[in-house]
């Protein structure tokens, strides 16, 4: 620590605590996160490791950067730049924003994801709270603790992680998943900032599986046709007729306005057309239901209950996992505790992470 003051707490949770620091002889504003390594489990050090291998390698104005990072006897610490808004801060505030806002919004989140895609990196958790807010309004991405690095070979995950109101129908049916799912949970994300709510809303993790899996999204009349083609290209429930990269890009909503450097137009696999052969046997794996090693013992429950009931009424469930919002909710990893919820707005920052996989 002999090259930051630390100033401030500004959040803190089960993860251990985050502050607001400055670099010595600099000047330079840092986030500091201190990550005690006691209590930890091995597998959880081994991801933080790997969270921080990834954002090492991540360098994109629409990312938060990772600048340093050490380890102590005791802890693990991990320097980012620091960002003064947040998105779920913004909601919580003003409650939905104009389509003009959205848009600008929309194609910084683009940039960023197409960067990540088109390096074999699937983000695994798009939410407002995963969404920062830097010098200018610039928007910022964050929290790669459930990131994947893709091998060449890799088609398609099978671990299933995430938060359940931004999940993709092919994660909550626990079924083999690529890239698109974090599209899906950007169409969440994009139409909750203009609605005010995400697409698919309840108390019940029962129910909100049911919604996800079965029900149409509602579109206010107040959306323009542009914007709606492009969110239901984005919210199709079959990931393999969800919109694709290159047409994405060419869509008018955010055509000619999304910054994509020349560096990351390489080919990738997850931001070109797949060929036909890849289609067929990502179609094949999709209709496999993973293994219970890697899924999410909630979400099967949910889905057990689904098909035992037909439709799942609204209803307070003991085994929601949930957990109160905070102010500085997307500095920090959410405590995740079984509990009984008392309103709506706890269910939005649930996370899953029932496997021991990747």
């Amino acid at each position: 620590m002999e090259n930051y003051h630390v100033l401030e707490l500004i959040g803190e949770g089960s993860f251990g605590k985050v502050f607001k620091g400055r670099k010595k002889y600099t000047g330079q504003v840092v986030a500091l996160k201190f990550i005690p390594k006691t209590g930890k489990a091995e597998k959880d050090l081994k991801n933080l490791r790997r969270e921080i291998d990834i954002m090492s390698n991540l360098k994109h104005d629409n990312i938060i950067e990772l600048l340093d990072h050490f380890e102590t006897e005791k802890e693990v610490v991990v320097v980012t730049e620091f960002a003064e808004g947040e998105l779920f801060q913004i909601l919580e505030d003003d409650g939905k924003l104009s389509e003009q806002q959205v848009c600008e919004i929309a194609c910084q989140l683009l940039s960023a994801l197409f960067y990540i895609h088109s390096h074999r990196i699937l983000h695994r958790d798009m939410k407002p709270q995963n969404v920062l807010i830097g010098k200018g309004g610039v928007v910022k991405l964050c929290d790669f603790g459930f990131a994947r690095a893709m091998s060449m070979n890799t088609l398609v995950l099978t671990s299933i992680k995430g938060t359940p109101l931004y999940m993709s129908p092919e994660l909550v049916e626990e079924r083999p998943y690529d890239h698109n799912a974090d599209l899906w949970s950007l169409g969440c994300i994009l139409y909750e900032l203009f609605v005010g709510k995400p697409p698919f809303y309840t108390n019940s993790i029962f129910q909100l599986v049911s919604l996800i899996i079965k029900d149409d999204i509602k579109w206010p009349k107040t959306m323009s046709d542009n914007f709606r083609t492009f969110l239901k290209g984005l919210l199709t429930k079959d990931p393999m007729k969800r919109l694709t990269w290159p047409f994405l890009l060419k869509h008018p909503y955010v055509k000619s306005k999304i910054l994509i450097s020349q560096d990351d137009k390489h080919s990738s696999p997850l931001t070109t057309e797949p060929s036909e052969s890849v289609r067929r046997e990502k179609e094949k794996m999709s209709q496999k239901i993973v293994s219970k090693g890697s899924g999410s013992k909630i979400l099967r429950k949910a889905r057990q209950k689904m098909s035992s009931k037909g439709n799942i009424q609204p209803k307070h469930d003991s085994n929601l996992v949930a957990t109160e919002k905070t102010k500085n909710a997307s500095h920090k990893d959410l405590e995740v505790k079984a509990t009984t919820p008392e309103n709506l707005s706890s269910i939005d920052i649930v996370k899953l992470d029932d496997s021991d996989g990747g």
